[in-house]
């Protein structure tokens, strides 16, 4: 690193002027529900509209030039530490050892590109008090702010092999129609789930409205007859709906995706209208997490997440430490294996339930609740009994099904450096941890499993936490032992 950029970071910096327009907009983002509920009193009076806007606009243009002015940063290079100050009413000192500088982000949603500005995240092991968000900044800095990362990085890294660092950058690049095939063979339950939450949302604000939509709901359902014909229009489109968003999320999430290596990092740029440019170590990885559905696997593709140290205190939709590679191929996962992990798989010993799991499952999930509808349907008739019959059969089939497969893959790999577990019904999920990075192993096994020597196992690592259950318990208690004496006697670093 040149003495120009020392010298460039080393005093206290504000972001760039603009920067306070950019605050101004994320606020106006964030508020704009509450801002909707402020109205609703008014009755949309235009001349209460207008003064209540301009006041709401005026309230946070100063929120937001407060931000900006009283928000500075710097490195201090002897120290080995980056400086945050902060605050106006509270002032904030921060200070992060740069060993403790986890993964680097450099985004630009749209109202960056509109300034030529980039954002600059830094994350250390996923605290949610020590996390670091630059708003706006020049695409100068923005390289610069790279360029201090990578020599941090080079600096704390002790276990650094030269021929490694000296090898051409290796890469991986996710095509156009790749992520339409990714986009239309992925998360369908996800996306399903989300347009449901979204569906009784919209209903909920209805309610705040004191919009009475109950007897057109009703009417509407009486006045249809569900007969196939209906049924399977109203299919078709669901699932239309679900595949074209699908589809789109991932065309706009993940456009332009590329990966490679720089010297000891992993750098991943992707997105159309946010793009985001992060920078993370691979020495911090704690899981690798691969994800295949049947429809994917006829076709090469599977679904890939890197996941770093995380703090439970962080909401999931705020966690910066995972990162998604979306529409591998097998041959690509390996590649990105290979960047990551020094280490192969292999002599693996392959660890599965007892058939009781499969058992279990299907008495909570498909017989009893089968029992208890058609006890209810004789007392309460939903349904007319044509109905009621091929519903109860088709939940029989469907959860049994689901019983079944969920006890199928269910499986645990252990190896000397790694261990895998595998899990799912429709979509398969494999994670990847390497065992020193386990923090802690929980073995257990409840009172009606010891007569037929049964446990289960759970994992914890600070990227998150993977269990199996209903396994021989010797084995599993083997397996622990080994666990344990690898952790305690290695002395490889990944933090």
């Amino acid at each position: 690193m040149n003495k120009e950029i020392i010298n460039k970071y080393s005093v206290f910096r504000k972001q760039s002027k603009v920067g306070a327009l950019v605050f101004l907009f994320d606020s106006i983002r964030k508020n704009a529900v509450n801002f909707l509920f402020i109205l609703i009193p008014t009755g949309f009076d235009l001349l209460v509209f207008v003064i209540v806007s301009l006041v709401f606009i005026l309230i946070l243009s100063i929120y937001a030039y407060v931000q900006y002015y009283y928000f500075e940063y710097s490195f201090d290079f002897e120290k080995s530490e980056f400086l945050v100050k902060k605050g106006w009413l509270k002032k904030t000192k921060l200070s992060v050892p740069f060993e403790k500088i986890q993964q680097v982000n450099i985004n630009q949603n749209i109202i960056h590109k509109v300034f030529s500005l980039y954002e600059i995240q830094m994350d250390t092991a996923g605290s949610k008090d020590t996390e670091v968000d630059i708003k706006a900044v020049s695409r100068e800095i923005a390289e610069d702010f790279k360029q201090i990362s990578e020599t941090i990085k080079k600096i704390t890294s002790k276990n650094i092999d030269k021929n490694i660092v000296e090898k051409s950058a290796e890469s991986l690049e996710i095509d156009l129609l790749t992520l339409v095939k990714t986009g239309l063979t992925s998360r369908y339950f996800e996306t399903l789930g989300a347009i449901i939450a979204l569906f009784f949302a919209g209903l909920a604000m209805l309610n705040d409205l004191e919009i009475d939509y109950a007897p057109a709901v009703v009417d509407f359902y009486y006045e249809t007859d569900f007969n196939l014909l209906a049924v399977s229009i109203i299919t078709f489109v669901a699932i239309y709906v679900v595949l074209m968003v699908n589809l789109c999320l991932t065309l706009i999430k993940y456009y332009g995706y590329k990966a490679f290596k720089k010297l000891q990092n992993l750098e991943v740029k992707y997105g159309l209208i946010q793009t985001k440019s992060i920078l993370l170590s691979p020495i911090k990885v704690q899981e690798f997490r691969s994800t295949q559905n049947w429809i994917q696997k006829k076709i090469n593709l599977r679904n890939v997440r890197i996941s770093q140290a995380s703090s439970m205190h962080v909401a999931a939709p705020n966690r910066r430490n995972i990162v998604d590679v979306p529409g591998c191929s097998n041959e690509q996962m390996d590649k990105l294996f290979d960047i990551i992990y020094d280490n192969k798989i292999d002599g693996e010993i392959v660890v599965r339930p007892s058939i009781r799991k499969f058992l279990i499952n299907l008495s909570f999930f498909a017989i009893f609740p089968t029992i208890i509808f058609i006890i209810l349907h004789q007392n309460v008739s939903f349904l007319n009994n044509t109905y009621f019959l091929n519903f109860c059969i088709f939940y029989f089939i469907l959860s049994s099904f689901a019983a079944w497969r969920f006890y199928k893959n269910s499986i645990l790999f252990y190896s000397k450096n790694f261990i895998r577990i595998q899990s799912g019904f429709w979509d398969i999920k494999t994670k990847t941890i390497e065992s020193y990075k386990i923090q802690s192993v929980m073995l257990y096994q409840a009172f009606w499993h010891k007569k037929f020597n049964l446990g289960s196992i759970i994992l914890l690592t600070a990227g998150g936490m993977s269990y199996i259950t209903t396994c021989n318990y010797e084995i599993l208690k083997k397996i622990t032992n080994n666990v344990m004496y690898g952790v305690e006697t290695s002395k490889k670093r990944w933090m």
